[in-house]
């Protein structure tokens, strides 16, 4: 047995000595609260799950733009680029399932498992035109899934911060991979200390409000948080997915703080080898949150980049 796995198998004897127990899944019929305001609903997929989502902008005429949102956050990350798009797009912010206000229930919560849930969105909200993809961090895995899995479905993509490759995936969450070891490891840690974790991932920490802080532990509190994010942890499972980027066909625009310490920008650079027909852009002075960090020049690179003219 390798040294990581002796110490995780090791550290969770221990806390399970302590008395901590195993989180369960959301259970049927369990809310999460959500009170649903002008352009948001509920979407059930054919997974069974249900996802939040918010609809905004012109009905008829305009272009959608789905926006995609991180591990551990919510389609609230995009609140200094989606609303600018609105005028000229229809634009669709999610929930992915285990975050945000929907479902957290059992189920496969891999990239390609996402993705089809997101085209089952797609259809709810009619829209029959390929759409444009903006995602952060993990949730660029489930976009470049839904260009390879629904390649018709996708026009052009954004993605800032990739999550998206084996070697990106910290010791914890292989650990966490482990039967029983990732239930108590995640009871545990996942809830801790967010108010050190969170303004870590920004190169100016002061970013990092108290508002969103008391967000993020506000949604701790929703029913089965602790069991959802570990199912999505362990659907990281990124080797597959990679090994099929070089046949995404679509455009696509890498946006990266050049301070990332999360997503790491020499990963910015070699997602831009490995797609076809890729773009780098890296932003100065900023870390893993550029949508927050660079709020300005992110949202001119997004709508530069969506509303180029064809060549």
């Amino acid at each position: 047995m390798r040294p990581s796995r002796r110490t995780a198998l090791a550290l969770a004897c221990c806390i399970a000595a302590t008395g901590a127990g195993c989180a369960s899944f959301q259970q049927p019929g369990e809310p999460l609260g959500a009170r649903l305001g002008p352009g948001a609903r509920y979407v059930h997929t054919r997974s069974g799950r249900a996802i939040y989502a918010e609809v905004h902008g012109p009905e008829h005429g305009a272009r959608t733009v789905l926006f995609v949102h991180g591990f551990a956050s919510n389609h609230d990350v995009w609140a200094t680029v989606e609303p600018a798009l609105r005028p000229a797009h229809r634009t669709v912010n999610v929930d992915l399932p285990g975050f945000g206000w929907s479902s957290r229930a059992e189920g496969d919560y891999s990239p390609v498992a996402l993705a089809h849930d997101l085209a089952d969105v797609l259809d709810d909200v009619s829209a029959t035109e390929p759409v444009d993809v903006v995602a952060h961090s993990w949730g660029s895995s489930v976009a470049l899934a839904l260009a390879l899995e629904h390649p018709d479905r996708v026009r052009r993509v954004v993605l800032v911060g990739a999550w998206i490759y084996d070697e990106q995936i910290p010791p914890f969450f292989r650990w966490a991979r482990a039967p029983g070891v990732g239930e108590v490891l995640f009871s545990a840690f996942y809830r801790e200390r967010p108010d050190d974790r969170f303004p870590a991932a920004f190169e100016d920490p002061s970013f990092a409000t108290q508002e969103m802080v008391d967000a993020i532990e506000r949604s701790f509190d929703r029913p089965g948080t602790s069991r959802a994010a570990l199912a999505a942890a362990r659907g990281q499972c990124f080797l597959q997915l990679e090994a099929r980027y070089h046949t995404v066909r679509q455009p696509v625009l890498l946006l990266w703080g050049a301070h990332d310490g999360v997503a790491l920008p020499r990963f910015g650079e070699r997602l831009a080898r490995d797609l076809p027909d890729a773009r780098l852009r890296m932003i100065p002075a900023t870390g893993h949150f550029p949508m927050i960090e660079a709020a300005a020049e992110t949202r001119r690179s997004v709508l530069g980049f969506l509303d180029e003219a064809a060549p």
